[in-house]
């Protein structure tokens, strides 16, 4: 016996078809980013040995090569990387982790594929030839295309699509470094900016899947492999990794500028675009020639330095050598991840400081190798702005635990500073100079793309400032408001009344025959514009205490065209943020100058959107031989048409409007309905014959 209300936990019959699709979904791009993240790992390896002849470690191979080899090697990769950016016609946009980044804060997370794989093979080139930067890179990049692609096959869009990105980039950053927990981590931090439980779970499994798939097929330990060591010797110790963290702050910021600098400088106008590699990569190569420490992620310096295996002259060298060898790689053109060179630079000044402070205090400090730990996750945290993720992905990739509160300490100390110098992290600085806010969290980004003109209601007739009050309060009985919105004889707005403001002259009912709106209106009323965002509604709202807002088309013209009401707001926050079920039904049109307009529509109780894909078996019918109101209760609103390389063309169906397999239907119904409408069997039967 089943009790009334009550609902099994798993039970997905009756969920929403796209629901269920985005359930399935997030294991989907977990196991596909995994396997192609595998791939991508074995043909860096195959790049490599192409230009060191070893697939393995660049270090050693360029240590043991010619001096001419460590030059030529990174110079070819270079002038390579300024043919495929000719190729190209341009520099290859979109890079990085901050092209994702930009892509979730402005709502475009549909990832082309093409300049996926073009920023792929830029990554590959650029890190297997020797250059500075991280192969994290690629497998981020190709996650998260895959992430985009996968949803918008399978009709998934809004925040959903927005949270498989997420999950693709998770599993990349969690099959590059065998660490799921931190690539969780990275993606809610850095990608999203939310912990929020709607984005924690599928993050989290894709993530978890993903790492699984890379340890079965290339690597199941440790990414660094380190002695075990003690804990703080003392506690006034602890006061050492203060200092650490403040200066590896500082260092953090340094790095960040000298990144903008040297992409400066190579974005003279006067340097053509496809030089720059050129130019670049040879100065890597020069630095190399001495420092073959430089090339490539650094897994093998980082690896001596933990160990304590290198000298202190070196040890002291290498930050800046660093810093410019990468800052060469990425600023002339190249690509990949800055994540390993981050914690590269961390670990060599970590480990800097630790020596001179165990010179001079050896019985009360650790060794250098425990400070070197620590400012790889103080040197992650100042520079990517993720604190979280810093302590996690140090933990996951060395397996160390006695040096925790030491780690958190660094880390929180570095991003104090960053923050308190008004810094934002390494991905976000460019993006933020360029006005492109990503600062806020993923709600604030969902509530911050919809404009007031997307949400607003046409209003009832205005009262114009000339009419007789007696005529207004017969309005607001009739209509049942409690407020009015007055304007002049041009439609230009002046302003509300509200039945308080007649309440001095329900007291005189002789005042109610000659006196106008214009004399019991309230002016200052605050108001919305069409072009304002969601977010400056809200802010608008917490000033006053009314349901309703009016709005206005321009700050000049003041001509009322709406009003907006707080339910509107609450329904679009429960639809768009918490995936209630949709009660506001989303149509997408052109508009003026093939600007995408977008309207909201309220939807009767028990009413959902969702889209259908027709099968293959569907040999094509017209929407009048589909008959979906009268066969099965459901309204085509919308046609999405696949044209191919993850675009789409989208229509508004009249009944002659021939259906094809593969469209999908973006139809309004009960869910039950749709799910009847979307069985493949059923398609069939409609076009046989008789």
């Amino acid at each position: 016996m089943r009790l009334a209300g009550f609902h099994r936990p798993f039970d997905l019959s009756n969920r929403p078809p796209g629901e269920k699709r985005f359930l399935f979904l997030v294991p989907a791009v977990g196991a596909v980013t995994g396997f192609f993240a595998a791939g991508l790992v074995h043909l860096l390896a195959l790049v490599q040995n192409l230009f060191w002849g070893s697939p393995d470690a660049i270090l050693f191979a360029a240590q043991g090569s010619t001096p001419l080899h460590r030059f030529l090697a990174p110079t070819i990769g270079g002038v390579l990387v300024g043919l495929l950016i000719l190729a190209n016609r341009g520099p290859i946009e979109g890079q990085g982790t901050a092209g994702i980044i930009e892509a979730v804060a402005r709502g475009r997370s549909r990832l082309a594929i093409l300049p996926g794989l073009k920023d792929i093979g830029l990554i590959l080139l650029s890190v297997g030839s020797g250059g500075s930067l991280g192969r994290e890179g690629s497998l981020l990049r190709a996650g998260s295309t895959l992430g985009s692609f996968l949803g918008v096959r399978f009709g998934v869009d809004g925040s959903r699509l927005t949270i498989l990105v997420a999950c693709g980039a998770a599993s990349g950053i969690a099959a590059a470094y065998n660490a799921p927990i931190g690539g969780a981590m990275f993606a809610m931090e850095v990608i999203l900016g939310t912990f929020a439980l709607e984005s924690f779970g599928p993050i989290v499994v894709a993530s978890a899947i993903g790492t699984v798939i890379s340890r079965t097929l290339v690597w199941p330990y440790l990414a660094y492999d380190i002695p075990p060591y003690p804990e703080p010797v003392s506690l006034w110790e602890l006061g050492h990794y203060v200092l650490l963290g403040t200066a590896i702050g500082l260092a953090s910021v340094g790095f960040i500028l000298s990144l903008k600098a040297v992409a400066r400088v190579f974005s003279r106008p006067s340097l053509p675009v496809w030089t720059r590699p050129m130019l670049g990569f040879a100065l890597v190569g020069l630095i190399g020639i001495g420092f073959p420490h430089v090339f490539g992620n650094g897994y093998d310096t980082v690896d001596l330095v933990l160990r304590e295996q290198l000298p202190l002259t070196l040890v002291l060298a290498l930050p800046l050598l660093k810093i410019a060898a990468t800052a060469l790689t990425r600023g002339s053109g190249g690509a990949g991840g800055l994540f390993t060179p981050t914690l590269f630079l961390g670990a060599v000044l970590g480990s800097a400081y630790g020596s001179l402070t165990h010179h001079f205090f050896p019985g009360t400090t650790a060794t250098p190798g425990a400070y070197a730990l620590a400012g790889m996750g103080a040197m992650l945290a100042g520079t990517t702005q993720a604190p979280l993720t810093a302590i996690l992905m140090i933990f996951e990739l060395t397996g160390e635990y006695t040096v925790i509160l030491p780690l958190m300490i660094a880390c929180t100390m570095a991003i104090v500073v960053c923050r308190l110098l008004r810094f934002e992290s390494i991905y976000t600085q460019a993006l933020f100079e360029r006005g492109v806010f990503v600062g806020g969290r993923m709600e604030e980004l969902v509530m911050d793309r919809i404009l007031v003109r997307d949400l607003m209601r046409r209003s009832p007739e205005p009262v114009r400032d000339t009419d007789k009050l007696t005529d207004v309060m017969q309005r607001m009985r009739h209509e049942g408001r409690k407020e009015m919105f007055v304007v002049d004889q041009e439609g230009r707005l002046r302003g509300a009344i509200t039945l308080g403001d007649l309440s001095e002259y329900l007291a005189r009912p002789e005042t109610l025959e000659t006196a106008c709106a214009q004399d019991a209106l309230y002016a200052d009323v605050p108001v919305l514009h069409l072009d304002d965002r969601i977010t400056d509604a809200i802010g608008r709202w917490s000033h006053v205490s009314r349901d309703r807002l009016p709005v206005i088309d321009t700050p000049t013209n003041r001509v009322l065209v709406g009003e907006m009401s707080a339910g509107d707001i609450f329904m679009l926050y429960s639809q768009e943020i918490l995936h209630k079920e949709a009660r506001l039904a989303r149509f997408v049109r052109q508009g003026a100058h093939k600007r995408p307009e977008t309207t909201f529509v309220e939807l009767p109780e028990e009413y959902v959107v969702a889209m259908v894909t027709l099968p293959e078996t569907f040999e094509g019918a017209t929407v009048r031989d589909l008959s979906p109101r009268a066969r099965f209760g459901v309204n085509i609103i919308e046609v999405k048409r696949p044209l191919g390389g993850g675009q789409f063309r989208r229509l508004i169906p009249d009944p002659d409007t021939q259906l094809s397999p593969g469209d999908g239907l973006i139809v309004v119904g009960r869910p039950a309905d749709i799910a009847h409408l979307g069985e493949p069997l059923r398609f069939a039967k409609l076009v046989e014959p008789g």
